[in-house]
Parts: structure tokens; sequence; C-alpha cells
């Protein structure tokens, strides 16, 4: 399975100490060299920098098609467009997103997406996290938004 992860939820599991559960969801993470330059390389005294560059089981991957990222920089940022890219060249199962506009054009483009909150509920129903109550707050407390609607229904359908 192929599945390809932005900055922000590298980021945000790694601000919760939860890096771990993108591996025991999906083993192998592919994330294009621009996430890893924003997270690693210009990130590197933020959380999680050094857990990502040390861990072998995300894989980075250069984008062949430059071009294509260029057209849409203007639109997503940087990290975005080459995770859109990457999709269409590595022919991607899933991309995790949390940016509205991107995560609307890769659902446009055929594209499953999941987001943090996704992930976070389908590791509760994987028995990999007790509740995720406790996780939200703990996000919420690191300047992580989400809304109320999403909360709710995340919490809801996670029986909590």
């Amino acid at each position: 399975m192929k599945v390809i992860c932005d900055a922000a939820g590298l980021i945000r599991l790694a601000k919760i100490g939860r890096l771990d559960l993108l591996k025991k969801l999906y083993k192998d993470i592919y994330i294009p060299w621009g996430v890893y330059e924003e997270v690693v390389v210009k990130g590197g005294k933020r959380p999680g920098a050094k857990e990502i560059d040390q861990a072998e089981w995300i894989r980075r991957i250069r984008i062949k098609d430059q071009t294509a990222v260029n057209l849409l920089v203007s639109e997503f940022g940087q990290g975005e467009s080459e995770v859109l890219v990457l999709g269409n060249e590595l022919k991607a199962d899933w991309l995790i997103l949390d940016d509205a506009r991107a995560r609307t054009a890769a659902i446009s483009g055929g594209y499953r997406v999941i987001g943090l909150a996704g992930l976070l509920l389908l590791a509760k129903q994987r028995n990999l996290i007790e509740d995720i109550k406790p996780l939200f707050d703990e996000l919420l407390d690191k300047n992580f938004r989400l809304s109320d609607k999403i909360m709710k229904s995340i919490l809801q359908k996670a029986g909590e």
C-alpha cells in the first residue's frame, strides 16, 4: 500500500509523541522531498524532526514532474503540492492531508484522503489507542485546529 503524508500530519503526531501510529497503521509512509525539507531540514529543532529523519519506514522521494508542482504551489504551498504530484507519480492508495483545499483537490483527483482526526479514529478502531479524546485535547493544547463538528463526529464514531 502506498501512503503519502504531508508535513502537518507528521509534525502533529510527533508533537504528541504518536508518530508510531503511522507505522502501525501503514507500515511504510512516503513523503516528498519538499516535506522532508520542511520538517527535518528547516524544522530541525521542532518535535519529531530527528525521529522522522531516522525513521527507515518513512521513505523520502524526489518529485519527477517539478513543472506540475510549480503549477500548484501558488494554490496549495510546496508540501501539499508535492504530495498531490507524488500521489499521481506513485499511484498512491492514500494521501494524508489536513489542508481543506488540498483535500478537495485530492478527492477530485480520485484519491482516498484521510486527515489526522481520521487517522486517530482508525487507530482506535484497530485497537492501537484506547481513547481519542485525550489526544485531541493534547493536539488542541499544541494549536491544532479542528472544527467542533468534526471533533464531535469522530468522537461519536469512536464511541466516546
